[in-house]
């Protein structure tokens, strides 16, 4: 992998499927891992997964992590984390009202820009 490759992923699915909760991320950090440019867009009900109380209190299996500390595994491992505007529109939301995992607020702009930039990009 080249210092310039980039993998986009795109979540849309949020608490109503806590079993898809963990895969986007840990292929994210895996991917972030091997140099790789790494974003992740949170839109439609995922968007809602990154409020403040709400990942921090989500444990998506019994015995597994809460949604904050894989979170903050792939901010670690290098991966930006962005939620798209509509978000916070449809839900009468502000930036402040997000995790601080959360690298920037972004628009639908930016999701096309980036996916055509990327060499791939993934949707859950």
């Amino acid at each position: 992998m080249t210092e310039q490759d980039k993998v986009i992923f795109v979540v849309t699915h949020g608490e109503e499927h806590k079993n898809r909760l963990e895969s986007p991320l840990h292929l994210a950090s895996l991917a972030a891992m091997l140099d790789v440019d790494v974003k992740m867009v949170y839109t439609m009900s995922a968007g809602l997964l990154l409020k403040k109380g709400v990942a921090e209190n989500l444990i998506p299996k019994e015995g597994r992590k809460s949604l904050i500390e894989t979170i903050r595994e792939a901010k670690e491992a290098g991966v930006k984390i962005y939620v798209c505007s509509p978000v916070l529109e449809w839900n009468d939301l502000k930036r402040e009202d997000f995790i601080d995992e959360v690298d920037d607020i972004v628009g639908g702009m930016f999701l096309i820009t980036e996916s055509l930039d990327a060499k791939v990009t993934y949707t859950f």
